[in-house]
């Protein structure tokens, strides 16, 4: 089963050469970005992986950082970065929002559901330090977390630069001012 029903057949009649993307896009009435998309995950990962997984995927920590860190570090946009890892671009959006206000930490799992009976004191202690010692980050993470962070801010400080030598080039101080 498909998102779309034909978005297996729409990406499979691109990659055989039966249409160009504006021709598919209006013979389905589907915008040719999100045809795009669908090409290049059948490209990436195959025609199979276009169709919805019935069960619910749950990724590592180290899943989660290698994603954002692929993503704040390449130049590609969220959805070839999500093709590229056969997940969904609002997972990627979701998990670089998080590690920007949160931190790593941010991506550990969170406990839903019904808060469970409170147990006896030895068993109290003995699930909290198994607890706690599988919701934190290793150093190495966590160093790979900052570094992240910081490749980010640089990117974006060096962006910030860009625009304003346009804007300077753009736009010039007249010395000579009365």
């Amino acid at each position: 089963m498909t998102r779309y029903s034909s978005e297996l057949q729409i990406a499979s009649d691109y990659l055989n050469g039966r249409g160009s993307y504006n021709g598919l896009s209006k013979k389905y009435n589907i915008t040719p970005s999100l045809i795009r998309t669908w090409v290049k995950t059948a490209e990436l990962n195959g025609l199979e992986s276009l169709k919805v997984k019935r069960t619910k995927r749950e990724y590592s920590v180290d899943f989660k950082l290698d994603v954002v860190n692929y993503y704040l570090k390449s130049d590609e946009g969220r959805n070839l970065v999500a093709a590229k890892f056969n997940i969904s671009p609002s997972q990627v959006y979701s998990w670089t929002k998080k590690v920007q206000r949160g931190g790593p930490e941010a991506l550990l799992p969170v406990k839903k559901g019904k808060p469970v009976k409170m147990p006896k004191k030895s068993e109290k202690s003995k699930k909290a330090k198994r607890n706690k010692q599988t919701e934190t980050l290793t150093d190495k993470q966590k160093y790979e977390a900052i570094l992240q962070e910081k490749d980010a801010k640089i990117k974006e400080l060096e962006l910030e630069l860009i625009i304003a030598k346009k804007v300077a080039a753009r736009y010039p101080i007249n010395k000579r001012h009365k």
